[in-house]
């Protein structure tokens, strides 16, 4: 348990220390830089306790490009759509060489920055130099974030990494739920009125990562986790507390989520403080209930999704190992 402790600890003060600049130029600048600055923080945070500090600077490098295109493309549905099955592709073929857990960061905060852009700051205009602020803020944060989690911990032996999953399951699976999310998107972006079915995808993302021998004992284990969490979230979201009580508990949330995945704990535990955290740093004091209930139940669409994807994965791969069984030997 001190060990916990001590981990936990540690991210969090990495989270504390990072944020802070980014909070006071909010307070005095610009409000949009807080939320850029806090997802860029978190993927950095992830990928260097998991990753150590080189891959973890290329995969912030990665969120530069991957989260500046997302805000562009904020307004265009195929666009979007293209990126975020792009997005869901790259979490399997990362699963490929373990490194997952990071992309999946990135994945999980392309909707919201899509659904959510940050207004310009000073009442400007989308131009070059708004998106040049986006990018040089992201790459300051995660620059900043890489570098002060290297520093904490850097005498912590890196976690082991997952076992890998075949080329062809990660080919198949990212194919699928490529095309899946990729689709939701569109038809989001170009009908739906409501902005919370980021919630479907960032759901699908979490329950559908790529593992060798992901049954249904697991997949269910991810969908009720996840489920009993984003309620728990929605209901303290729902209570009217200030919004940087919630995005503290968003926080600490993240932190608790990073520090069980560093000690080698089951997916299913993070994949259940993951969502709920995400929501908790989305919430603010005047979210209303119903809005809360929204959250919920697009979750609880997301993981239904989920689930109906991972079944069509597994029963082309059970197809293809029957198959493959009843071939004579050579």
């Amino acid at each position: 348990m001190k060990a916990y402790a001590k981990s936990g600890l540690e991210i969090l003060l990495v989270l504390i220390v990072a944020l802070a600049p980014f909070f006071i130029a909010s307070r005095i600048w610009w409000s949009g830089i807080a939320t850029v600055a806090i997802f860029t923080l978190f993927v950095a945070v992830f990928a260097t306790a998991t990753l150590g500090p080189q891959l973890g600077a290329r995969f912030v490098l990665a969120f530069v490009v991957i989260g500046t295109l997302a805000i562009a493309v904020s307004g265009s549905p195929l666009l979007a759509a293209l990126l975020v099955a792009g997005c869901a592709y790259a979490i399997a073929m990362c699963a490929l060489r373990g490194l997952t857990t990071a992309m999946l960061q990135i994945a999980i905060f392309v909707p919201y920055l899509i659904h959510a852009s940050p207004a310009p700051p000073d009442g400007g205009s989308r131009d070059f130099a708004y998106f040049l602020t986006i990018a040089v803020t992201i790459l300051l944060a995660g620059m900043w974030g890489t570098t002060l989690t290297w520093l904490i911990m850097r005498k912590k032996p890196l976690p082991k990494r997952p076992a890998l999953p075949s080329r062809h399951d990660a080919v198949l699976a990212g194919g699928i739920v490529a095309a899946a999310t990729g689709l939701i998107t569109f038809v989001a972006l170009s009908r739906a009125a409501s902005t919370e079915w980021v919630w479907i995808l960032l759901t699908i993302f979490i329950l559908t990562k790529p593992t060798p021998g992901l049954n249904w004992s697991r997949a269910q284990s991810r969908v009720l986790g996840t489920g009993i969490g984003v309620a728990v979230a929605a209901l303290i979201g729902a209570l009217g507390l200030p919004t940087l009580v919630l995005n503290l508990l968003g926080a600490l949330t993240m932190t608790a989520a990073l520090t069980l995945q560093l000690k080698g704990q089951p997916y299913w535990i993070y994949a259940s403080l993951l969502t709920p955290a995400v929501i908790l740093v989305d919430s603010a004091a005047n979210d209303t209930g119903e809005l809360a209930l929204q959250r919920l139940i697009y979750t609880v669409i997301g993981a239904v999704f989920a689930l109906a994807l991972g079944a069509a994965i597994n029963a082309v791969v059970i197809k293809r190992d029957e198959e493959d069984s009843a071939q004579p030997a050579h």
